[in-house]
């Protein structure tokens, strides 16, 4: 099946994205996805301290956060786009919901691998 079948190509076209990701590799690919769907997407943020600086002088639509950066929580940076009303989803090869900051409740969470269409469909629950 293709992505198309799962969303509507148009629905993120135009949106700013903030990838959050210390894996090179799938930050590239989530970097391609959102490409793919029309969004502009700002420079990958491989840690808590980039992160920060660029939702503060950047200002994006929606991002996606790794839960831990190099071994760094990333509950700041969840904090951050909280307070500024700016929806992510989490991605996290963890699945124990109960370790979660309370800084990443109630969030989307998509489980690494990542898998496009389900990354897709969920991101679009940020922007119905």
């Amino acid at each position: 099946m293709t992505i198309a079948h799962y969303t509507d190509p148009q629905a993120l076209a135009g949106r700013r994205m903030l990838i959050v990701e210390d894996e090179a590799i799938l930050a590239m690919d989530l970097e391609m996805i959102f490409e793919d769907q029309g969004c502009e997407v700002l420079d990958p943020a491989f840690s808590v301290k980039r992160a920060l600086a660029l939702i503060e002088t950047e200002r994006p639509d929606g991002a996606t956060l790794d839960m831990n950066l190099n071994g760094e929580s990333s509950a700041p940076v969840a904090a951050a786009l909280r307070e500024r009303n700016i929806p992510f989803i989490l991605l996290s090869g963890n699945t124990d919901q109960d370790e979660h900051d309370s800084a990443f409740r109630d969030a989307p969470f998509v489980k690494k691998p990542v898998e496009t269409g389900e990354l897709l469909r969920t991101i679009h629950l940020l922007f119905p």
